[in-house]
């Protein structure tokens, strides 16, 4: 009997509709969003990793941290931030940083890292079937919750009291980038605005096997084909992993070659979100992604990358037989991970003398151009768990999960905070340009 009850669901899992996009074509041109953010001559640009709610804790703290550091004017250091690219545990924070600004520091941890999330039970055999099929868990425990328990209904054209955010993805068809941004979302002819923040943030963290992709749809035959990734891949030049997602473009523009996008967690291509950024400097038009203001006034920025990676300790290292089958696995994709990660760092830090100039050239060709319009410093920084106060083991093995006890949580925060405390390149950032 319990065997006939079993099959039944297996059935029924078999015949279950098919997910439903979470996107609506675009009929008019996108309206311009205003942010309330304006950095001014010293810009800070974050990118939040990936790792689960011990991301969203650690960054959190190295977010009320730069709000307690003033700038050479006078002002929290978080309203320094253009903008902030995120990936999956850390799109959940900058998401509702995005939405809530500064005030959104002080209640984001009952918001989202004092509940207990409660995702299906991956030992259930009825999972199993459903991880088969695409994912153990489904819009409902990722989107929805989100959408109920976080981020209230709110959309993404609702994300103005705080700085932009990137959230990022992972295209799984072209093993590309797919940011929520307007330079993706114009080249699948789809309405950004109206995304719910929820579904965005679901797509940047949909692990695979444990979280079902999120649908994307393209309407691309409503509207005409950007004339960028044409150009990108006409200049052998351009870095393969741009030309790669050009080609990605080209299958969005043409409805024989793909109708729909299914995306993962962005730590799959780029667990910093940086790769994302220079996709949108090649798509333009300059000085994207940052706002002409930005252009004009800055002085200043600090790319600060903020990597709340974990190291698990593992025996096999002082054992002759080495790791079993499944630990074997697992230690391939983490390094598949880091390796990407890392790969898109080394390229990003060597690609900022490139920014630099293309800022320049930009505010330097303007009419009103100022004299000194070739001042302007670019810097990157690291930040990870490895920085925390009182060393890294204790921290930096936290598993990736979505819900962490409350001591836990305590300790990530602080870590964050003593982390920005203890950097000399943010303390610098800072204090008056000499």
């Amino acid at each position: 009997m319990r065997f006939i009850a079993f099959l039944t669901i297996l059935l029924l899992g078999a015949c279950a509709t098919s997910p439903a996009p979470i996107n609506a074509p675009r009929f008019t041109p996108e309206a311009a969003v205003h942010h309330i953010s304006q950095p001014g001559e010293d810009v800070l640009v974050l990118a939040f990793s990936g790792g689960g709610a011990r991301a969203a804790a650690f960054q959190l703290g190295v977010l009320q941290e730069l709000r307690a550091t003033h700038g050479a004017d006078n002002r929290p250091l978080t309203e320094h931030v253009g903008f902030a690219t995120a990936v999956s545990g850390g799109a959940i924070l900058s998401a509702y940083f995005a939405l809530h600004g500064d005030d959104g520091l002080d209640s984001f941890r009952a918001t989202y890292l004092d509940k207990d999330w409660r995702l299906n039970n991956l030992f259930a055999p009825t999972t199993w079937w459903r991880a088969v099929r695409g994912g153990a868990n489904g819009p409902d425990q990722l989107a929805d919750w989100l959408d109920r328990e976080i981020y209230d209904g709110a959309l993404m054209r609702d994300a103005t009291r705080g700085p932009r955010v990137i959230i990022n993805a992972t295209d799984l068809y072209n093993a590309t980038p797919f940011a929520f941004t307007e330079t993706f979302f114009t080249g699948i002819c789809s309405d950004l605005s109206s995304i719910r923040v929820a579904d965005a943030v679901a797509a940047s963290m949909a692990v695979p096997l444990i979280f079902r992709p999120v649908l994307v749809e393209t309407y691309t035959e409503q509207c005409a084909a950007p004339a960028w990734p044409d150009a990108i891949l006409q200049d052998r030049s351009t870095p393969e992993a741009v030309r790669a997602t050009a080609r990605a473009f080209e299958n969005y523009s043409d409805s024989a070659a793909q109708t729909y996008l299914h995306l993962a967690d962005g730590g799959v291509f780029d667990n910093f979100g940086l790769s994302s950024i220079a996709v949108m400097r090649a798509a333009g038009p300059p000085p994207s992604p940052l706002t002409e203001s930005e252009a004009r006034e800055a002085r200043r920025m600090l790319v600060l990358v903020v990597n709340a990676e974990r190291r698990r300790e593992r025996p096999w290292p002082h054992e002759a037989s080495g790791p079993n089958g499944v630990d074997a696995l697992a230690t391939t994709i983490d390094v598949a991970t880091d390796a990407a990660k890392r790969s898109a760092l080394d390229a990003f830090r060597a690609s900022l003398g490139d920014w630099r100039d293309e800022i320049v050239r930009y505010r330097c060709a303007a009419p009103e151009a100022a004299e000194d319009c070739a001042a302007l410093e670019i810097a990157l920084e690291v930040i990870s768990l490895r920085d925390a106060e009182g060393g890294p083991d204790d921290l930096i093995q936290t598993p990736t999960l979505v819900s962490l006890p409350r001591e836990t949580i305590d300790a990530l925060i602080a870590g964050g905070r003593a982390a920005v405390r203890g950097n000399e390149a943010v303390q610098a950032f800072a204090r008056p340009s000499p």
